[in-house]
């Protein structure tokens, strides 16, 4: 929406960017809405990545500029998350804690379950990253980042980082091992291939068979901690309202949404402070309109359920308060 480019190429942070314009976007539009039928659409979009809109009708609507690229979820919700959940928890470089030792989220439990905030700050749950802590907020990935990660994660680090790359070490002896009798196998196997059926040799190849399937290569090992992984998160978790980042993973571990990031810059400059426009109060008002009763009515009618809930209970809240001012005031 925002570059030229398409999605591959959003990968890479430190390369710059043509920016579209809002009357570029617009004629794209149109000759979008021109194309008679869907797979026509789809190849348009996978090229020029526009589609139609009826707001394209509106002269005064620049399509870029005013194309909204939520904080919360792009910062918070999209690299915090990313940084915690892909790279450490699913890694795992934080790993839960067995029978007889303890290990990283058994050090980050103990100091949450110590850690005092104030009530105002937030708080974490004290099983964090195990599946009894459950999915994070974005308001506990915000507390995370600022508060209790960047005091945590180098104290584990020290204290894990030896230990990580000696698996590391034994891992790729290993898969050294693993190497070498895959090529021994892949060799059998692609001489197998290539003898004629029914010949001699195709008698006396043992228990190889031409059917059987290719032998598939071990995977690699991979680095389950890095000695520079709490620099940059004390670097992303300061600079966090500039919206810097970057990534030791490489490039498949980046994702466009990283990109977004740096436009986050130029709508600040065009709407203030993310406070001002970032989705926490609609998704808090979500939160509100799905505890509201709904009588566990299906059919299409739980949105009218939940407006209807919501405003009565908006109503009584304003009657509430209009006879409380009424007591105060005789």
């Amino acid at each position: 929406m925002y570059c030229n480019y398409l999605y591959d190429t959003l990968i890479t942070f430190f390369k710059e960017f043509t920016p579209r314009s809002g009357q570029d976007h617009r004629q794209r539009c149109y000759k979008d809405h021109a194309l008679s039928d869907d797979k026509e659409h789809t190849v348009f979009f996978k090229e020029h990545g526009a589609r139609w809109t009826e707001l394209a009708r509106l002269p005064y609507f620049d399509l870029v500029r005013h194309t909204i690229i939520d904080p919360m979820h792009n910062l918070l919700l999209g690299i915090v998350k990313a940084q915690w959940y892909s790279q450490w928890i699913l890694t795992p470089s934080l790993r839960a804690s067995t029978d007889t030792r303890g290990r990283e989220l058994d050090m980050i439990h103990k100091f949450l379950a110590s850690f005092e905030a104030p009530l105002w700050a937030g708080k974490l749950p004290l099983r964090v990253g195990e599946p009894a802590g459950g999915s994070l907020t974005a308001d506990e990935y915000k507390f995370a980042v600022i508060t209790a990660w960047p005091i945590i994660i180098p104290i584990v680090w020290e204290t894990f980082i030896d230990e990580s790359e000696k698996d590391f070490s034994a891992a790729t002896k290993r898969h050294l091992k693993a190497r070498e009798k895959f090529d021994q196998e892949y060799t059998a196997w692609k001489t197998c291939q290539e003898v004629p059926q029914g010949s001699a040799q195709a008698r006396t190849r043992g228990n190889r068979n031409k059917d059987d399937a290719e032998p598939q290569p071990p995977k690699p090992p991979k680095v389950r901690m890095q000695r520079n992984e709490p620099v940059n998160l004390l670097r992303l978790s300061t600079a966090l309202k500039i919206f810097c980042g970057s990534s030791t993973y490489g490039e498949a571990a980046m994702k466009p949404n990283f990109h977004w990031a740096v436009h986050l810059v130029e709508q600040i400059r065009d709407y203030g402070p993310v406070y001002n426009f970032w989705a926490f109060l609609s998704e808090r008002l979500n939160k509100v309109l799905k505890g509201s009763n709904s009588n566990n009515w299906v059919g299409g009618q739980v949105e009218i359920s939940m407006m209807r809930e919501f405003a009565r209970a908006s109503q009584i809240d304003s009657m509430v308060s209009q006879i409380w001012l009424d007591c105060i005031n005789y």
